[in-house]
């Protein structure tokens, strides 16, 4: 169940380039992640901005409508698994999860994500 709903604000997300945003910051992270070209997205609601997953979530049309694959993952290995798929093809993706359990893990995952973003959606 997700904390909040998001539904009466995704409509800020179709907004278009030079049209004033107005929301919460998750909103905010949200709209980028779109803009930027991402092909998937993933999460758990475990995760410091879990919130992100919530908004998606909301958001489903128009992800069907972008063609961006939404999963919810069971944890925060589940969630960096997915981040193979922007190391081994040159597709953006994004995914949240919690840095405080696993830093080195997650460090090595936040370099082969930097490099993967440098390629082409």
């Amino acid at each position: 169940m997700p904390e909040r709903s998001f539904s009466d604000e995704i409509h800020q997300l179709r907004k278009a380039s030079g049209e004033d945003f107005e929301g919460e910051g998750i909103l905010a992270v949200t709209k980028a992640l779109l803009q930027s070209g991402i092909s998937y997205v993933g999460g758990y609601q475990g995760a410091p901005v879990s919130a992100l997953v919530d908004v998606l979530s909301d958001a489903n049309e128009l992800l069907q409508e972008l063609g961006i694959h939404l999963e919810t993952c069971a944890n925060e290995a589940g969630a960096a698994s997915m981040l193979s798929a922007s190391i081994n093809y040159p597709i953006r993706g994004a995914v949240t999860f919690s840095s405080l359990s696993s830093v080195r893990t997650t460090a090595r995952v936040r370099v082969s994500f930097r490099n993967a973003a440098t390629r082409s959606p």
